[in-house]
């Protein structure tokens, strides 16, 4: 019997945590800190500025591309191919960033300057694990929106 009602306590906090879950939000915060100033929020389609889900919104992402405001049909800033960021809308336009998996480079080319350096939680300035932290990520991003975001 004391199992039973453990068991229906453990699914009922379940059943209440996981609105919390499926909702959750992921940070880019100024500097390093998982508590220093929140400059956008991201919640699965839209990126907003400041903190919060009713704050304005900047970029929406829809299928490879990042589109202007708020709109699945809204202008088209960019298109994310997997390794580049390209101006606009199309595969053949101008590539403005390069992503190898922790590097994000300036135009095409995997051996460009680096700008950035991304572990998936720091966005360092520059090539190294070390340097200067610019932003922290709290949660999950899609590399496009940090990279159209930030640049």
């Amino acid at each position: 019997m004391n199992t039973f009602c453990t068991m229906k306590w453990f699914v009922i906090c379940f059943l209440l945590m996981v609105p919390l879950i499926v909702n959750g939000q992921t940070y880019i915060r100024e500097g390093k800190g998982d508590y220093n100033t929140v400059i956008a929020t991201w919640d699965g389609k839209y990126l907003r500025q400041g903190k919060g889900n009713y704050s304005t919104v900047l970029y929406t992402l829809t299928d490879k591309y990042i589109r202007q405001g708020k709109g699945d049909y809204n202008t088209v800033l960019a298109t994310w191919d997997g390794k580049y960021l390209r101006q606009g809308k199309g595969d053949y336009n101008t590539v403005l960033y390069t992503w190898d998996g922790k590097y994000i480079r300036q135009g095409k080319g995997d051996y460009n300057t680096v700008l950035y350096t991304f572990d998936g939680k720091y966005v360092r300035q520059g090539k190294g694990d070390y340097n200067t932290v610019l932003y922290t990520i709290s949660g999950e991003m899609p590399i496009e929106i940090l990279l159209f975001s930030l640049l």
